[in-house]
């Protein structure tokens, strides 16, 4: 794995660069903005870089695939291809990481928390330059839900002349995936396209019976008619369907208090998530995004850009499966329209300003049908946001020494709600504009060019805008009287962090080893969380609770990692992660159990990449040790903490490139073992695949 430390220049999203050439080489500089260069020396926040060659040596289908690896990452998929994928950066939630598409937040406005866990598991590989994973608060460049970290998935930029690729795969689990994609750029790099579309399927899955079924379509469009002038659109459509299981559930009788952590032993004290014949998730979202960039002069440039993104989520469930289930469906709809505009100043050649306003805006819809009308009914909500932000790059003796400082201010704005008439829970109510997010952030970064050490800093706060359903939520009672509950509070207050790390990068054997260590803490000021007993908001009784503002806590620890190229055809790459999270109050009430659950204190990776010649071998390896998660019973109507063992899975992939004609055409055969040592673990219950394979060609131009 190649993995870079990148300054994020403020106002301007993460680098965007063409796919790397097939050999792995050790790059001196790294991409930071659309048109950018700085040397590695000179940067001084923790990014890491996995570029599409990497992806390609371990035949990745899925965003979460290339991310297992990820220092300070916690992956989780529950229950196989396309069901719900979290990721937890540094110890904090899943929805404490931003996820981006070429720079813009890809979020969905009907999501509980707001964010886009709904979507993470649907972003497959199918036209994807690079991702970047920046490590550590990033809302004052970003906005909501970049408390602990950002990933920004890329597209590739067209190049100059005709170039193609058609691959086919399949294997265990009833897997089959097709992937065809073209583009074509001008000589002059004045105009240029590339589209690209996948269909993903597996018609077993884990337990024979967990058919899910994925189509992504990719499609770009790059002019730049003058040198100083540059236009860009951008499209990105996702269409996914997915048959869902039960939650895992107790065995047995559960003890009599929630108190303690129960160590998780199946059969004995729980079940994994069984087969569930009629629940099913059908999802799909589009985004399609408009930049605009456009340089006055070598000291004054302007970016503009419009994105337009548009979720939808439809759940049913029949009688039918584990447990009491009544029959319903679920519609879940989300919009959001950005537009954003952003002055960058080269002041002179040490200092560099951005200047930017952001405007937003987000809709959500929610409709909830039975079988006999009684449960119908419908939610619609909205809020706008207006944001100002600044940041300023000082960068001192040839770039050895770096300061970095940022400001951002939103102000938000909530809509009046409308609901069905036998759902008006928040009548009478008189909405107040909510609280603004201000956030700043600050680094520098000095490098000893002699020795090639660099000592590098990072303190920011960041930020969660509430989300609509934690402000408006409800949900149908299938045990009148009354026929709907409210959960939500129109005047919750965002979600408030900080975040501090210092880290140390040591470049050895003239860059043939990169050695580097991180020391993080993060803080959570202010949260929102669901209370089992919350108070009533107006005339709008919550009898079973609802959200609320609460206490937080932190998360700590130390990311160490190394980068050997002992030879030009070895690459190795090798990290370890502590991490020590705890909560003020219990994540599950009554259960005095404050380690933030989800979280192993422990993991390490590995990734191992050997070339002969036109054939490669690649190994990748994720051990963690135990962690804690929580199960509900449907016996006693309660929710245990249960004590999980880790992973340790290794994954090897090899394949062979055939050149025709010259190395103008490529044909290249390659298969992976998931699995390899078939180890039996759980994600939160759920179940993970056992020892699989599969096989593919791919045929490029």
């Amino acid at each position: 794995m190649k993995i870079f430390f990148i300054l994020l220049l403020a106002g301007v999203s993460f680098a965007q660069t063409a796919t790397p050439t097939p050999t792995p080489t050790i790059r001196e500089t790294v991409t930071v903005s659309a048109d950018a260069e700085q040397p590695i020396e000179q940067v001084s926040k923790t990014v890491n870089v996995i570029d599409g060659q990497e992806m390609r040596n371990r035949a990745d289908i899925t965003l979460i695939d290339s991310l297992r690896s990820i220092p300070g990452l916690r992956i989780q998929q529950l229950g196989g291809f396309g069901r719900t994928a979290n990721i937890k950066s540094r110890g904090l939630r899943n929805h404490d990481t931003a996820v981006l598409i070429d720079g813009v937040r890809l979020r969905d406005a009907s999501a509980i928390t707001g964010d886009a866990a709904p979507f993470i598991s649907d972003l497959t590989l199918t036209s994807v330059s690079r991702v970047e994973v920046l490590r550590g608060p990033g809302s004052s460049l970003y906005g909501t839900n970049a408390i602990g970290g950002t990933i920004d998935f890329q597209t590739p930029r067209p190049q100059p002349g005709w170039h193609g690729q058609l691959s086919g795969a399949g294997g265990g689990l009833g897997m089959g995936r097709f992937r065809g994609n073209v583009s074509y750029g001008t000589d002059d790099g004045k105009y240029g396209f590339n589209t690209g579309v996948s269909r993903t399927v597996f018609t077993k899955g884990i337990d024979g019976n967990d058919d899910a079924n994925n189509t992504n379509w990719q499609g770009r469009f790059d002019a730049k008619p003058t040198s100083r002038t540059s236009f860009s659109a951008r499209f990105f459509f996702s269409d996914a369907f997915v048959k869902l299981n039960t939650d895992p559930d107790t065995v047995g009788t559960p003890p009599v208090s929630n108190t303690g952590i129960i160590n998780a032993d199946l059969g004995v004290n729980f079940a994994f998530d069984a087969d569930d014949p009629d629940r099913t998730q059908d999802s799909d979202f589009f985004n399609g995004q408009f930049v605009f960039n456009h340089a006055f002069n070598d000291k004054l440039d302007l970016q503009t850009y419009y994105s337009g993104l548009k979720t939808s989520r439809t759940n049913d469930n029949g009688i039918l499966g584990a447990g009491f289930q009544s029959a319903s469906s679920s519609i879940f709809d989300g919009q959001i329209h950005t537009a954003n505009a952003r002055l960058r100043w080269t002041a002179n050649r040490v200092n560099t300003l951005t200047f930017g306003y952001e405007f937003e805006k987000e809709k959500f819809g929610n409709d909830g049908f039975t079988p006999d009308g009684s449960g119908d009914f419908f939610t619609r909500a909205g809020q706008s946001s207006n944001t100002i932000y600044a940041n300023d790059l000082v960068s001192l003796y040839d770039g050895r020494l770096q300061f970095s400082g940022g400001l951002r201010a939103q102000f938000f704005t909530l809509d009046e709600p409308t609901f069905s008439e036998t759902n008006a829970p928040y009548s009478n109510l008189v909405l107040e504009s909510p609280p603004s997010a201000v956030t700043y952030d600050a680094s520098a970064s000095y490098y000893f060019s002699k020795s090639g050490t660099k000592l590098r800093t990072h303190l920011g706060t960041s930020y969660r805008v509430p989300s609509l359903y934690e402000r408006f939520g409800s949900f149908f009672n299938s045990f009148p009287p009354p026929p709907f509950i409210a959960i939500g509070d129109p005047f919750l207050k965002p979600e408030k962090a900080w975040a501090f790390d210092a880290g140390i990068d040591q470049n050895l054997a003239d860059g043939k080893v990169r050695l580097s260590a991180v020391y993080f803490y993060s803080k959570l000021d202010r949260t929102i969380g669901y209370g089992n007993v919350a108070p009533d908001i107006g005339d709008t009784e919550r009898p079973f609770g609802g959200y609320i503002n609460t206490e937080g806590g932190d998360a700590q620890g130390a990311e160490f990692s190394g980068e050997f190229h002992p030879t030009k055809r070895t690459d190795i790459f090798a990290s370890f992660t502590h991490t020590n999270s705890q909560q003020i109050t219990p994540q599950v009430s009554g259960s005095g159990v404050l380690t933030t659950l989800g979280i192993p204190k422990n993991q390490f990776t590995l990734v191992a990449n050997q070339r002969f010649g036109n054939f490669w071998v690649n190994f990748d390896l994720l051990v963690s040790s135990s962690y804690l998660a929580p199960i509900f019973s449907n016996f006693s109507f309660s929710t245990y903490v249960y004590r999980f063992d880790g992973n340790r899975r290794g994954d090897l992939t090899s394949g062979y490139t055939i050149p025709i004609k010259g190395g103008k055409f490529n044909l290249r055969i390659f298969g992976t073992v998931e699995n390899l040592f078939d180890n039996e673990y759980f994600e939160n219950g759920f179940q993970t695949i056992g020892r699989t394979a599969r096989a593919g060609v791919n045929f490029s131009f």
